[in-house]
């Protein structure tokens, strides 16, 4: 329907430039000149009084722009493609972060990777790696209404003694804004190939989805 309105609009004033241009232009004998301009006022004070009417019935029937959101998209029967595509379990996380936290490197681009592996890299050279997971990343989906993933990854960074171990949370239907906050731990002599004793305590991130 809003195709045919499209085709009909830029018809009308297709029809209407033509008309106009060879109402003005074209020649007419000299004994037709009085004519000639009371035709030209008559069908300019008509299209002055028409054009909004016609302007107004072609804003009203014509296309609005959708709404780019998911809530919009399901009600519309928006495939779930692309950006209005869910995000569920990994699909939330996997990616780039701009990484801040207390303990460890202060700041930097935390990436997960599909294969596991977890990247902490220089926010001014992302060729620099700060750090790298010592054990693949893990996580746990939400269940029922929930929309909380919780995440544990590692980070063996260099001039630190222990591999540090974080214990996030974010919201997978957060969106682009989403985030991923919690704590940073050391010990437990499994996760990695330093480190041991009871788990503590040492510190708090936050990483925002880039």
């Amino acid at each position: 329907m809003a195709r045919k309105v499209e085709i009909f609009r830029i018809t009308l004033v297709f029809y209407l430039s033509c008309f106009v241009a060879r109402a003005l232009v074209q020649p007419r004998p000299p004994s037709d000149t009085i004519k000639q301009n009371n035709h030209r006022r008559a069908f300019l004070n008509k299209l002055a009084l028409g054009g909004p009417a016609i302007g107004v019935a072609c804003v009203a029937a014509g296309p609005w722009p959708a709404k780019a959101d998911l809530a919009s998209a399901a009600a519309n029967g928006v495939p779930m493609l692309g950006r209005f595509e869910k995000l569920t379990g990994a699909n939330s996380f996997i990616g780039s972060w701009k990484y801040e936290g207390t303990k460890g490197p202060p700041t930097g681009e935390l990436v997960f990777l599909k294969n596991g592996e977890v990247e902490l890299r220089s926010l001014n050279d992302p060729s620099i790696i700060l750090g790298v997971g010592a054990v693949p990343w893990k996580y746990v989906s939400p269940k029922g209404q929930d929309t909380m993933v919780k995440l544990s990854f590692t980070i063996d960074a260099d001039g630190e003694d222990d591999v540090l171990i974080f214990q996030g949370e974010l919201d997978s239907a957060g969106g682009p804004d989403r985030i991923i906050e919690g704590s940073i731990e050391t010990g437990r002599a499994e996760v990695g190939a330093r480190g041991g004793g009871p788990r503590k305590r040492v510190g708090s991130f936050a990483a925002k989805a880039t």
